[in-house]
């Protein structure tokens, strides 16, 4: 890696986060709503995690280098992905990024675990959730538990169409009620009309039963949805450790349970996820439940890339040209094989690294 830098992107379904290893926060935020109008097809190329158009994904990439002002040849790449990530489509994007952008090496991160190194733990429980994709995993001494996945479609998305819905109003469009969703709705106990201006000067009155919506992140019936609540999800994760790999080992997860994602912005919605799953797991004792910081992923990613070892488990150039872009999958069990021997350096960097990029 002499020489190089590391790009560090947190790829969403919703909008893409970037920046320099070792930073305390992107330098560069592109959203679905800003990169639409400059892609091919008009459409933001990625849907619940997944690439849809690999024309316009590559043109997203070469977008976000450019906002970075660095060249994709000099800089080795860490990028996130969903833990409900493809196979075909990691291959595909691997080699979307040796072939098409000529980068010198790649890392694919989950983004869970990137978001629980934010904390400055190995061990934990991270509910993700985003615009398109929301899932939870166990993470011990770093390593994804991959046979404890939870999955919900309770996305930001989701509770963006639900608020749609509820304010029946066809003149507005996704990206306006998502803009109201943020500025207007929450867990705070609603009891007057909310107003919101739009660009237009004319406004949206939001009655306390529509600011309630998000609501449905902790039951799912009131929108008609047969999926995991947020807490549910947590609790059947726990749940799956306990039954594949013990009890010793879930207990060391109670006290680390993380929110993170976009869609666990809500004020106040980790304490009523706690209040559930506490009334859910009756007699256990130590659970906790915060919420990340804002761009966790990004966070985390900046603290992997900045630690000494990186440059050890990336994927580079060379190894593609020799094994094929299938040498992605074990790259993704050499992080989880390193994490594991590299506990204590980890925890070495986080300490050092934590109060200048989590703060």
């Amino acid at each position: 890696m002499a020489g190089q830098g590391v790009v560090v992107i947190d790829l969403g379904s919703g909008s893409v986060k970037a920046g320099l290893k070792g930073g305390s926060s992107p330098s560069c935020i592109l959203t679905e709503k800003n990169q639409k109008s400059v892609l091919n097809g008009g459409k933001y190329p990625i849907e619940k995690g997944l690439v849809t158009n690999w024309e316009d994904f590559e043109q997203l990439l070469r977008n976000t280098f450019t906002e970075l002002g660095v060249k994709p040849e000099e800089n080795v790449v860490l990028l996130s992905q969903p833990m409900t990530n493809t196979q075909l489509n990691k291959e595909k994007i691997v080699q979307v990024l040796f072939e098409r952008l000529n980068v010198p090496a790649v890392f694919l991160a989950y983004t869970n675990v990137l978001s629980l190194y934010c904390t400055g733990r190995l061990n934990g429980v991270v509910m993700e959730s985003g615009a398109g994709v929301s899932n939870c995993v166990a993470i011990y001494q770093g390593y994804a538990m991959l046979d404890s996945v939870v999955s919900s479609d309770l996305t930001g998305k989701q509770l963006t169409n639900y608020i749609s819905q509820k304010l029946n109003n066809p003149g507005l469009d996704f990206e306006t009620v998502d803009e109201i969703k943020k500025a207007t709705t929450g867990f705070t106990p609603a009891t007057e009309d909310k107003s919101y201006t739009l660009p237009d000067g004319s406004s949206v009155t939001v009655v306390p039963n529509e600011q309630r919506a998000p609501e449905i992140l902790l039951d799912p019936s009131l929108a008609n949805m047969d999926t995991p609540s947020i807490p549910q999800a947590i609790v059947d994760c726990i749940e799956k450790v306990r039954t594949k790999h013990g009890e010793e080992r879930a207990k060391e997860l109670y006290d680390n349970i993380v929110l993170s994602g976009g869609n666990t912005d809500f004020t106040g919605l980790d304490s009523r996820v706690e209040d559930i799953i506490k009334s859910r797991m009756e007699g256990v004792s130590g659970i906790k439940v915060t919420k990340a910081a804002q761009c966790s992923a990004w966070i985390g990613g900046s603290i992997l890339g900045s630690h000494d070892t990186f440059g050890d488990i990336i994927l580079t150039r060379a190894e593609y040209d020799k094994e094929g872009a299938q040498a992605i999958e074990m790259q993704i069990l050499i992080l989880d094989v390193s994490a594991c021997r590299e506990c204590q350096s980890l925890i070495n960097t986080f300490e050092t690294l934590e109060a200048t990029v989590c703060d």
